[in-house]
């Protein structure tokens, strides 16, 4: 007769090789969701710039007032055409572009240069303009990782939001 041992549980080199399988997924993974989230954060930046211009253009078409976006390098403010002057207006959106994303403005197929910051003092003419029957003027604003979160693949990829049509706007993610 032949007596069998009967071993139950696992060896040592079992359990370290599940240990070390784990690990590296969890490495793999965290690398895969960090970069999915600059990208995301640029693109719900990019959707948010979208909604508010949608929302400026309807409000021009219901109060029959040409309003406009002047842009800055770190937000926006919405302005309405009063007789013959740009007026700052209260409006509801939050034109602050968050840390860590660029936007850079084409307009006629050249970049335009925009201010530091947001003055309510020095109003400009406003880069984009919504007129009364809800168009608004041909323009491309881009919207990239700024330097200091661009440690991903995609360090020249940008997500741009265009006109199609004087009313329609397109959205697109693009790699140079």
């Amino acid at each position: 007769m032949k007596s069998r041992t009967s071993t139950k549980g696992f060896t040592l080199l079992e359990i370290l090789l599940v240990v070390l399988i784990i690990s590296i997924m969890t490495a793999l993974g965290s690398n895969l969701i960090n970069s999915q989230s600059v990208d995301r954060l640029v693109m719900n930046q990019a959707q948010k710039f979208s909604d508010d211009l949608t929302f400026i253009c309807e409000k021009a078409v219901l109060e029959n007032q040409t309003y406009g976006l002047e842009l800055f390098e770190n937000g926006y403010q919405a302005l309405q055409f009063q007789q013959t002057d740009w007026v700052l207006i209260e409006s509801p959106i939050s034109p602050i572009i968050k840390e860590g994303v660029g936007m850079e403005l084409i307009l006629g197929g050249l970049s335009e240069n925009l201010a530091l910051e947001i003055s309510s003092e020095e109003l400009h003419d406003p880069h984009i303009i919504c007129q009364t029957d809800g168009s608004f003027n041909a323009f491309e604003l881009r919207f990239n990782v700024s330097n200091d979160l661009s440690e991903s693949k995609n360090d020249n990829a940008y997500y741009a939001i265009s006109t199609q049509t004087p009313w329609q706007l397109k959205g697109a993610w693009y790699q140079p």
